[in-house]
């Protein structure tokens, strides 16, 4: 019997080594950030499945689908994750609040660029501010409430860099039953 993690006996290194492989790649890291916001936005919905306010939670880690399917009564709700960014340059002037990137990690098979978010893509932003706040706290809001691009034939478009206030305001909430009522009315 060992005491090993799985993902130890999977790559056949020590939890120490991993954790020193991470931090020093700088992709590597920004990956287990994104993974650990999905991961830990996962237990606050299963929390909620298990307290009977939603219904079956699909966590899903595919390209070009959503992070998350939130089952309902009323209909089937998509849920994307997103990391704010980091630093100076994820930040807005005079503490109006924090930049998240909508955009996918990869364009078309066929190279066409798809990397921007439809409107229709996803009907709840989950942005994780952990890479401003240093703690696994999220603002939620529902799509439609989110800046569109101007450009024609781009009207259907999300702007790829969204302004995330530093607490809840306006269409903005704290918690994410609130972004779900919102996106279903």
């Amino acid at each position: 019997m060992t005491d090993r993690h799985p993902l130890e006996e999977h790559l056949n290194a020590s939890a120490s080594d991993i954790m020193s492989a991470i931090q020093g790649g700088f992709r590597a890291l920004i990956d287990v950030k994104g993974k650990l916001a999905e991961y830990f936005l996962f237990r606050k919905l299963e929390e909620l499945r298990a307290r009977g306010r939603i219904g079956k939670v699909e966590w899903i880690d595919k390209d070009g689908q959503p992070d998350f399917l939130v089952h309902l009564p009323e209909r089937t709700l998509r849920v994307e994750c997103k990391n704010v960014r980091s630093g100076k340059e994820g930040r807005y002037r005079k503490g109006e609040g924090y930049k998240v990137e909508l955009q996918k990690t990869r364009n078309s098979k066929d190279g066409t660029p798809t990397r921007g978010y439809r409107l229709d893509e996803f009907d709840v932003l989950a942005a994780c501010l952990f890479n401003q706040t240093h703690e696994w706290q999220y603002l939620y809001v529902a799509t439609r409430a989110l800046e569109r691009r101007q450009e024609q034939g781009m009207e259907n478009f999300l702007v790829i860099m969204q302004r995330v206030p530093p607490r809840a305001d306006g269409p903005w909430r704290t918690e994410i039953e609130e972004a779900i009522r919102d996106a279903l009315t």
